[in-house]
């Protein structure tokens, strides 16, 4: 009797995850502990029992922490800046020469920016502010990368476009640390965050500015 329960032949096997699934959850698991603790305080095994395996199973598919966090973090960026390349020709005022086009280019790197601080930005902070570790130089070159091939498109791509006075490296890195500040204060007071609001806002403040100074009166001649 059976007393309505599936017999060991009735019940159904379970499905065995993919090789791919499991390193995508492994990922996401370093990525919450690494974000937690910082890279140097995470152990393996705490990023094992995250993902509900064993570090055995986890070896398998990364034979190191420095591996886990070079597949977890650096790979985003590694990527994030592969795309801000493929979207240099929205941007070029020479491929692509309609504002609607620009606009769309300067967004499209944006929300990449964006994703970066939303998926990332706990890493970077955990990773670039905390103790030294084997990882950190990695992680600081691999910023300064992204920003170095960002400044590069925008120079070339729209140079008829920045005024003179602009330090557009400068600019990059001030619009990723206020997008990236956004996504962090929606994190800590449990707000929504709407990305496409947050760039409306960020390319009204590039195109317009935040204020408009009052003139100045011309005194009446005496």
């Amino acid at each position: 009797m059976s007393y309505g329960f599936p017999v060991a032949s009735e019940r159904t096997p379970k499905r065995r995850m993919s090789a791919e699934a499991r390193r995508a959850q492994i990922i996401e698991s370093a990525r919450r502990v690494f974000a937690r603790q910082g890279y140097a305080a995470s152990r393996t095994r705490e990023i094992a029992a995250e993902a509900g395996i064993n570090e055995a199973m986890l070896y398998r598919h990364f034979p190191s922490k420095e591996e886990l966090f070079e597949a977890s973090v650096l790979e985003s960026i590694d990527a994030a800046m592969v795309r801000a390349m493929d979207n240099a020709k929205s941007i070029s005022r020479s491929l692509a020469g309609s504002a609607a086009q620009i606009d769309d280019g300067i967004r499209k790197f944006f929300r990449d920016l964006v994703d970066l601080a939303v998926d990332l930005g706990p890493l970077i902070g955990a990773t670039a502010f905390g103790p030294d570790s084997p990882v950190r130089a990695k992680l600081i070159d691999r910023l300064d990368a992204l920003f170095a091939v960002a400044t590069s498109i925008t120079e070339d791509g729209i140079p008829d476009l920045m005024k003179e006075d602009v330090d557009v490296r400068l600019g990059l890195e001030k619009i990723f640390g206020a997008l990236w500040f956004a996504a962090e204060m929606a994190r800590w007071t449990g707000r929504p965050y709407d990305r496409e609001a947050v760039i409306d806002q960020m390319m009204l403040t590039i195109q317009e500015g935040l204020i408009t100074l009052p003139e100045e009166e011309t005194p009446a001649p005496a």
